[in-house]
């Protein structure tokens, strides 16, 4: 999952009004500024003061724990987050990110529960939703997944989670679900380099290797997404291989370039 995907899930929902009572809270305030601000030492300076005000203040755990997975210091997060969620065991965002910090390092056996008790209290969240049904895919519980991802596209659509449910569609065979999903993902973001090379990939898969050479040039000429230029070159060399070998060969020589470097 790319960096600014995750990222995506350390903006918090809203807090409730009882932590705002707390006499660490403003502190609190001044960390999290600092934190959207990448002034991460002062964010770390600032919530040393809040945790000294409150050592209970899940907002100030939570954040702190937010920034050490920032920096992948995954334990320290983790401490931090069973901190939080033994002051509030019902802190469904706090329970969201201590399954995500088991799924950044793999361990989905143990994200998996957590996912599951953050969709159960917090319904309305898309990002619960979303990192249950990418636990489910990787445990082969793919119809479970589909259903998670069409949640949280309801919840909250986004590019990023249109074309993670068009990929899982695209591998199950489900080439036109697959097609009104990427379509969905270039409606929210027309210049996504991710979404005009799923969908070159998806028209060769079709036999329209024609379309998928324009798509993979759009591709090309964009920077927006995490597909890189030798995965669209090799693409462009398929789709040019039977109309225009020498574009092919073009793309070839770019393709060696790059893995050659």
């Amino acid at each position: 999952m790319k960096r600014a995907f995750v990222l995506w899930c350390f903006a918090a929902l809203a807090w409730p009004q009882t932590h705002e009572r707390s006499a660490g809270f403003p502190a609190y305030q001044k960390a999290n500024d600092l934190f959207v601000a990448k002034k991460l030492p002062e964010a770390l300076s600032a919530l040393e003061q809040s945790l000294k005000l409150d050592e209970r203040l899940v907002p100030a755990l939570t954040l702190y724990a937010k920034i050490a997975m920032s920096m992948n210091r995954f334990e320290l997060a983790r401490d931090s987050l069973e901190r939080a969620l033994a002051a509030d065991p019902e802190a469904a965002y706090a329970r969201f990110l201590y399954g995500l910090n088991f799924y950044l390092t793999n361990d989905l056996q143990r994200a998996l529960p957590e996912f599951e008790t953050a969709r159960r209290t917090n319904p309305k969240d898309p990002r619960a939703a979303l990192y249950l049904g990418l636990t489910y895919e990787s445990l082969g519980r793919t119809s479970e997944a589909l259903a998670l991802y069409e949640t949280a596209a309801s919840l909250e659509p986004s590019a990023d989670t249109y074309l993670i449910g068009a990929r899982l569609l695209s591998l199950l065979g489900r080439l036109d679900e697959c097609s009104r999903w990427i379509q969905g993902a270039l409606r929210m973001e027309p210049n996504s380099r991710d979404a005009h090379f799923e969908f070159a990939r998806l028209l060769l898969r079709k036999a329209d290797p024609l379309q998928a050479a324009v798509e993979g040039e759009r591709a090309l000429a964009l920077t927006t997404g995490s597909v890189t230029d030798a995965q669209i070159h090799y693409l462009l060399v398929r789709a040019y291989r039977d109309n225009d070998p020498a574009r092919s060969a073009r793309h070839a020589a770019a393709l060696r370039a790059l893995t050659n470097r």
